[in-house]
């Protein structure tokens, strides 16, 4: 058993050998998560009886474009419709958008990176990934475009966005709004407006990125619940175009690191790896209404206390 650090959360990684003894019952050091990379199919079951939960490593956000926006929309319930509405119409009565694509200004990139690392920093656990990729957005060789949102000059919004003409789809992988236009859902109606410039090249797919299978700690639950009511649905990344994508094995043992809830998606049938549905496992000390967080492509929603093996974090 190797214990490793992984952004603020103590994760024990163990082997098949390691099961048996659950080296992680007796261990002196504090962990959040155990955790097997790659489990076997047959310790699928062993691991499920144990209380670990099989599911994909990271999770791919999946819509198709559809013909326009308002068949895409139909897709929705009412309120998730009225509410994408009632976020565009705000944002177009004070705010500019404009929209770059050819190419991406490097005075407005600076402008949106300082506010995205500036909402990253606020967040318990946030990375701020976005800087890293300034060079390409810039000059290629990947293609890019972005939409950003001012209120007279001032930039309060923005999202970057990769095309991926192998997979037919775009990417939408970086995106920050101000605090104030967060209230108002400035996010849902940039997104919206970069799904319909994927349209218009003729794209049949989008994302809105891959994320770790574990919401609590980089990522939180209400996240998820957000991506659902924009009509996307998570499907394992290496089932869309992540030759990386792999499956690993979860066993909670404290909420210390991680928020309450934490929510993971593991596979209803674990044994079976030609079975993809997922199912959803919210790891909880609270009461808590399961439903908040149904979506159509998940065959159930379980509720589950953490494990609580050993104490708290010194």
């Amino acid at each position: 058993m190797k214990i490793v650090d992984e952004h603020g959360l103590s994760v024990a990684l163990v082997e098949a050998a390691d099961l048996a003894a659950e080296p992680w019952l007796a261990s002196d050091e504090h962990i959040d998560v155990v955790r097997m990379l790659k489990p076997p199919v047959e310790l699928r079951d062993d691991l499920a009886a144990r209380g670990f939960i099989c599911k994909p490593e990271m999770l791919t956000w999946l819509a198709r474009l559809e013909s326009d926006e308002n068949t895409f929309l139909a897709r929705l319930g009412n309120k998730s419709r009225q509410d994408i509405r009632r976020a565009q119409r705000r944002a177009a009565a004070s705010l500019r958008e404009v929209v770059q694509d050819e190419s991406v200004d490097p005075e407005t990139l600076d402008r949106f990176l300082a506010l995205y690392e500036e909402r990253v920093a606020g967040m318990q656990f946030g990375v701020p990934y976005a800087h890293r990729h300034r060079e390409t957005v810039l000059h290629g060789p990947q293609k890019y475009y972005a939409h950003f949102a001012f209120d007279g000059d001032e930039l309060v919004g923005g999202c970057l966005v990769l095309e991926c003409p192998e997979e037919n789809a775009i990417r939408i992988r970086f995106s920050a709004v101000t605090e104030s236009w967060r209230r108002s859902s400035l996010a849902r109606t940039l997104y919206f407006s970069a799904l319909q410039t994927a349209r218009s090249k003729g794209y049949t797919w989008a994302t809105l990125g891959d994320e770790p299978n574990l919401y609590g700690h980089l990522t939180q639950a209400g996240l998820f619940s957000f991506k659902v009511h924009m009509g996307f649905t998570a499907v394992p990344s290496q089932d869309f175009s992540d030759p990386t994508g792999c499956d690993e094995a979860d066993l909670v043992l404290n909420l210390t690191a991680l928020n309450d809830p934490c929510l993971i998606l593991g596979y209803i049938n674990p044994s079976d790896i030609t079975e993809r549905a997922l199912c959803g496992n919210l790891i909880t000390e609270s009461e808590i209404d399961a439903r908040k967080f149904s979506a159509p492509f998940l065959t159930e929603m379980k509720t589950r206390p953490p494990r609580n093996v050993r104490g708290t974090r010194d």
